[in-house]
């Protein structure tokens, strides 16, 4: 995992986090802490540990956590802008995906995909496992009849991080009417589209799991490694959040998981996690 040059600014947590709430990846720090499970902390994209982490802050009270600033850097001078606290002062994080969506949205009040599209393809470069701008990404192809990219966004609006931003209903919605083209008819996730509602809790069972562990495990037949192990997270996710007789049911245990997904994640990086 590559470090920020000024990490020492900073107070770290002892441990980066593996899973599933906050997810693989984060890493705690003291620095604009709110208390009661709101802090900010170093992340690390899937595939992007070889530069340097987001920061992201963690939100309890709705269980996600939020892209806020593009490195530590950023953070550090919101931080004393606010005379060291959390506060309301924001600064220009120009590269940074928020603002990239941001600009994608103000092009398309112009009526003017193009411009919008390459705000959108920057915004999912800046940080890929977020769904919305995979999916406004995706609104825009589609609009210009572009079938290939539209697809592949889409695809990716899915396989998205779930601790960050689950697919909207209309990403699911456009997925699920597309007619897949020969490049994408034997995507794993696309064979078994048809059989997941992408609906879960409050039911005794939910076939969406079972089928859920097939597009994993068919990400991995195709070598998409990172998408596969971010699945796997969201499985897991979803999972963790079901009753203990559900798990019980579906012999997912949160610990012996962990370890198997740390596991995982340090053979496919084969360097060590800090």
């Amino acid at each position: 995992m590559r470090l920020p040059k000024n990490i020492h600014k900073v107070s770290v947590h002892s441990e980066m986090e593996v899973g599933v709430y906050p997810p693989n990846g984060f890493l705690r720090f003291s620095e604009a802490s709110l208390g009661n499970g709101d802090y900010f902390g170093f992340y690390w994209e899937f595939g992007k540990e070889d530069q340097e982490p987001i920061i992201c802050e963690m939100v309890h009270d709705e269980g996600i956590i939020v892209p806020r600033f593009s490195n530590l850097n950023k953070f550090l001078e919101w931080y004393t802008l606010n005379d060291y606290d959390w506060g309301e002062e924001e600064i220009d994080d120009e590269h940074f995906v928020l603002n990239l969506l941001h600009r994608g949205n103000e092009q398309l009040k112009q009526n003017n995909p193009e411009k919008a599209i390459e705000f959108y393809k920057h915004s999912t470069n800046s940080f890929g496992e977020l769904s919305e701008n995979w999916f406004k990404l995706a609104s825009q192809y589609k609009r210009i009849g572009n079938e290939l990219e539209f697809q592949k966004s889409i695809i990716n609006s899915i396989l998205s991080n779930w601790a960050i931003d689950f697919p909207a209903q209309n990403a699911l919605r456009m997925i699920k009417n597309m007619t897949p083209i020969e490049a994408y008819k034997n995507h794993p996730l696309i064979k078994n589209l048809k059989q997941i509602e992408f609906s879960f809790g409050g039911q005794k069972e939910n076939k969406d799991y079972l089928i859920i562990r097939e597009v994993i495990a068919g990400l991995h037949d195709i070598g998409d490694t990172n998408s596969a192990l971010l699945l796997e997270q969201n499985y897991a996710l979803m999972m963790y959040w079901e009753t203990s007789s559900f798990q019980e049911r579906y012999h997912f245990n949160i610990e012996e998981w962990r370890k198997g997904f740390a596991k995982q994640t340090k053979e496919r990086m084969a360097i060590n996690v800090v």
